[in-house]
């Protein structure tokens, strides 16, 4: 990279850090770090060139986009779908035009930003479906969105996968994962042996409004015998399998025998045939092949044609002998969330609605972010009648206390009001534990589910006194009810509400091992320890206890260890984290308190014989210290990471930051002289790191050098953008040079400079003026 270039031109070697961070080194010498090549001396005095200008014109965009599309340049790309947005958005409504690309050209250039996977990348995609009909004049529908999980898979991050299959409904045009994605998702992982994301995706899907099928499971269950899963692995899928709506099968019973017998467990072969047949055997379900393929055809015309033709399909198979019942309107609306196609089922069939169609409306209100509409739904289901129950109340709690963009008094105060509604309709004198049916995802009343949900909320809470005694007035109700606090959240939840409302961190400590200790509490997991870990940090108690206690800390971390919960990295980065954005909020004179607990954190760490630290964790610790202003033992862990060859890109941005931070120039230069040596080549994210670092140690001017000249110049996929130009905007701030710095981007970046837009952090970027070429 041209970076390796300018730091191997260093006309010192880079000394070892021996002076105090607080004296910075002599700026006459780092000055020599960069030599400017003879053709590079006119960056300051030539004379602007025309052929540089960017003529702001679509056609030259598009020209450009198809021209990277096969060269798979994610970053070009970025920079000029930016420049068409704007293009097109300045032409204006007023201004018709035929699309400028065509549709196969769109999936293309989604295709390269999905193979490619990163966060910004899926987002722009995401843009690029806003305006698809503007774009290529198709619309968002099942067929482009096959084309962003064939890229997806590609990447090969299934977590990534997972999460766009899950918020596909809150994505344009609100679109239902089709059985078909979620299979092609479910055999590559098969394929790739990612058992576990398998099961964990399946008990899941039924969030994004697609329920699993008998196919689904054969997926789950041929993974588990290739790869030859324990026996209890194949009973917990089986739980799995139960939770559902799904009937015997004959075909799936012969998978379970033939399955066993290739373990070479004939044995249990038929011992788990049977226990199948147990679970399943006694759910009712049609048999005749016509209901089925009316069935099937009816919901098949709600999804492809809406409602109207549905009904139509309805009233013709009528005179074929089909028979309306209540499941028909379920057929007809599971993939709506508008109460006017109930409205007009209802209407046109004769047939009323019960709580299950009025559930399945809500939860389709909620699966696309519609709580509004939800909570609307849910009243006209009142009017309407309708008894309250959990399938109506769960899906609404669970909105307003998880998924609220805030969580404040109103959102709580709202799931209390539905959850009185659910305990008034199920008093508790008639409220009996019993077995839930199979299939079954809620209780007729509340449920140990809900009172988990509301204690999460009451702990998350900015006013937790307010929801102090109604915590334990809904404790209470549980006990009455005959319903246990089964869930390790459930009591690290309410064990949350009651630290929070203690004195000192010594009551804070007392009152989380009350709650854990209490009769048939379960015990904490993994995830309780560490959300009982992280509310540790946010405590403060007065003047005296204001910073995070260390070694109440880590007694909770020995209960972990007393309890055999495996200690992990979140652990450790709980604590490191909050302390180093602690630093950026405290008055220096805490900084020497704050600087000692992040060196305990590390005692702690290098101590703890159970447990090897990964590479994030070293990073978190090197960025901890260098925020408490503690450089030459940042520097320290550096070189750890660096001599055992355990960094990576945010590795060498932290150091990169530090460096610039300390005002250490040639430490900053010494750690990029050896990268080069390896061959390493920096993100973009580093980069912007670097020319910052050169900013802050007064480098101004030559950090504006290697944006315009070197940046990504041997690596197609970097090349500055709006984050750079940021960032050398804020240091040109302090010396007036804003409209210098934005003069030299205009000419010797024109594409970037294009993209920007009108305001960036205050700066007004002056209007843009299409130039000419003269020739």
């Amino acid at each position: 990279m041209s970076l390796c270039r300018s730091v191997a031109r260093l006309e010192y070697p880079a000394g070892s850090f021996i002076r105090s961070v607080s004296r910075s080194p002599p700026l006459h010498r780092a000055a020599l770090v960069f030599r400017v090549k003879r053709e590079q001396r006119r960056f300051l005095t030539v004379k602007h060139d025309p052929s540089l200008s960017y003529v702001p014109d679509a056609g030259v965009i598009v020209d450009k986009i198809r021209r990277y599309i096969p060269t798979a340049n994610v970053g070009a790309l970025h920079q000029q779908f930016y420049g068409l947005f704007r293009v097109l958005g300045e032409e204006g409504k007023d201004k018709p035009r035929d699309p400028p690309l065509k549709e196969e050209e769109i999936h293309d250039a989604i295709s390269v930003l999905a193979v490619s996977g990163r966060h910004h990348d899926l987002d722009m995609v995401v843009k690029i479906l806003v305006d698809l009909p503007m774009l290529c004049g198709a619309e968002v529908g099942v067929k482009v969105y096959n084309v962003i999980l064939r890229g997806l898979i590609t990447n090969g991050n299934p977590q990534t996968i997972f999460n766009w299959l899950m918020n596909m409904p809150q994505k344009p045009n609100n679109m239902t994962p089709t059985l078909l994605q979620w299979h092609m998702f479910l055999e590559w992982c098969a394929e790739s042996g990612l058992v576990g994301m398998i099961h964990q995706s399946i008990s899941k899907m039924h969030r994004s409004g697609r329920r699993p099928t008998i196919k689904t499971f054969e997926i789950l269950f041929n993974a588990l015998f290739d790869t030859g899963a324990p026996i209890k692995k194949i009973y917990d899928a089986l739980d799995v399998m139960e939770n559902t709506s799904l009937t015997y099968d004959k075909n799936f019973a012969k998978l379970l025998y033939g399955g066993f017998v290739k373990l070479g467990l004939a044995d249990r072969a038929q011992e788990v045939r049977d226990n199948y047949w147990k679970r399943f055997s006694k759910r009712s379900r049609t048999t005749d092949p016509q209901m089925i393929e009316w069935t099937e055809s009816i919901e098949r015309e709600a999804e492809n044609k809406g409602i109207v033709a549905a009904v139509t399909l309805c009233k013709s198979l009528q005179k074929d002998g089909f028979k309306l019942v209540p499941h028909t309107l379920t057929l007809l609306i599971r993939r709506t969330h508008r109460l006017e196609h109930l409205r007009y089922a209802e209407a046109e069939l004769d047939i009323k609605a019960s709580i299950i169609q009025w559930a399945i409306l809500i939860s389709n209100a909620v699966r696309i972010g519609d709580l509004t509409s939800a909570l609307s739904i849910y009243e006209e289901s009142k009017s309407a009648g309708i008894i309250p129950g959990a399938p109506l109340v769960h899906p609404l709690v669970n909105a307003l206390c998880t998924t609220s963009s805030t969580l404040d008094d109103a959102a709580i105060d709202r799931a209390l009001e539905l959850y009185k509604d659910l305990a008034e309709a199920a008093p508790i004198t008639q409220s009996k534990p019993e077995p839930q049916p199979p299939g079954q995802r809620h209780s007729s009343g509340p449920d140990a589910n809900l009172y988990n949900i509301l204690f999460r909320a009451f702990g998350a809470s900015k006013n937790v006194k307010k929801y102090f005694p109604i915590a334990f007035s809904l404790l209470e109700d549980m006990e009455a009810r005959k319903i246990e606090l089964n869930n390790p959240m459930a009591v690290s939840s309410l064990a949350i509400v009651v630290m929070r409302c203690a004195s000192s961190f010594d009551d804070a400590l007392k009152a989380y091992k009350q709650v854990c200790k209490r009769p048939n509490a379960p015990p904490l997991d993994a995830k309780g320890y560490q959300a009982i870990l992280h509310t540790l940090t946010q405590l403060s108690f007065g003047e005296h206890e204001k910073l995070p206690s260390v070694w109440h800390y880590f007694e909770v971390v020995k209960d972990m260890q007393k309890a055999a919960v495996e200690i992990t990295a979140p652990v450790y980065t709980i604590l490191l984290r909050h302390l180093a954005l602690l630093s950026g909020e405290l008055p220096p004179e805490d900084r020497d308190t704050l600087a000692a607990s992040v060196r305990r954190a590390h005692d702690h760490l290098t101590l703890d014989p159970s447990f090897t630290p990964d590479t994030v964790l070293w990073n978190q610790l090197m960025d901890s210290y260098q925020r408490v202003g503690l450089f030459a033992e940042a520097y320290r862990v550096w070189e750890t990471l660096f001599i055992t060859g355990r960094f990576n890109q945010a590795s060498v941005a932290i150091i990169i930051d530090a460096c610039g931070f300390a005002n250490a120039w040639p430490m900053a230069a010494q750690v990029c002289l050896k990268l080069t040596k390896l061959g390493f080549k920096f993100n973009l994210r580093t980069w912007n790191t670097w020319i910052e670092c050169m900013c802050r140690v007064g480098k101004l001017d030559d950090a504006l050098k290697v944006v315009c000249l070197e940046m990504g110049k041997d690596q197609p996929n970097i090349a500055p953008d709006v984050n750079t130009v940021r960032v050398l905007l804020s240091f040109a701030a302090r010396t007036n040079q804003q409209d210098e710095v934005m003069d030299r981007i205009k000419r010797y970046l024109p594409q970037l400079w294009h993209t920007l837009p009108t305001e960036l952090d205050g700066y007004f970027i002056k209007e843009r003026a299409t130039i000419v070429d003269p020739k």
